[in-house]
């Protein structure tokens, strides 16, 4: 289908202008698009840094520090109401390396096998910088056990603490007070 010619016909070549039209983009029209976006950019890359510092200041990303036993936690005095120090082969026993020196759970674990104790695993701890070795045992009825097993191992101290052993098993991370 033809149609007739109009005024919109007649634009003239100078206007430069094609399309709908739109004429072409000039390099500065290009420079401002970029400016904008990079505009954009910069103020996305400060929000998110605000935002962290404010977040580190709520939320520590650090690892919390091991506990230091209490005075309810430590070895008993000589007071004899507290659990005395006893040989129980019921209790299953965990001996971890809490070092980097290779062997020393496994003779540890040994040494108190031969001592009549029930040593049930033998592994390395979640890491290997314990300075000084620890004993948890998980309910007070293995506090006995705990005690006569840090006189078997030649130090340690024991700690009650469930989450570490369940109640009716005792866990000995070996420090390097006890490995040396």
């Amino acid at each position: 289908m033809k149609y007739s010619k109009d005024r919109f016909d007649d634009i003239p070549a100078s206007l430069d202008r094609r399309g709908a039209h739109r004429a072409p983009r000039t390099r500065g029209d290009k420079i401002t698009s970029w400016l904008w976006g990079l505009g954009a950019v910069i103020v996305l890359v400060a929000i998110g840094l605000i935002a962290m510092f404010v977040i580190d200041n709520v939320v520590s990303f650090q690892a919390e520090p091991e506990p230091t036993p209490t005075a309810t936690e430590e070895a008993p005095t000589d007071d004899p109401a507290e659990a005395q120090p006893a040989l129980d082969p019921n209790v299953q026993v965990t001996v971890l390396n809490g070092t980097d020196l290779p062997g020393i759970a496994g003779g540890n674990a040994e040494t108190l096998t031969g001592l009549g104790w029930n040593v049930t695993v033998i592994d390395d701890a979640d890491r290997a910088d314990y300075s000084s070795t620890t004993i948890y045992y998980g309910d007070a009825a293995n506090e006995g056990a705990a005690l006569q097993l840090a006189q078997d191992l030649g130090g340690g101290t024991p700690t009650l603490d469930p989450n570490m052993a369940p109640p009716g098993t005792i866990t000995v991370i070996i420090g390097y007070d006890v490995a040396q």
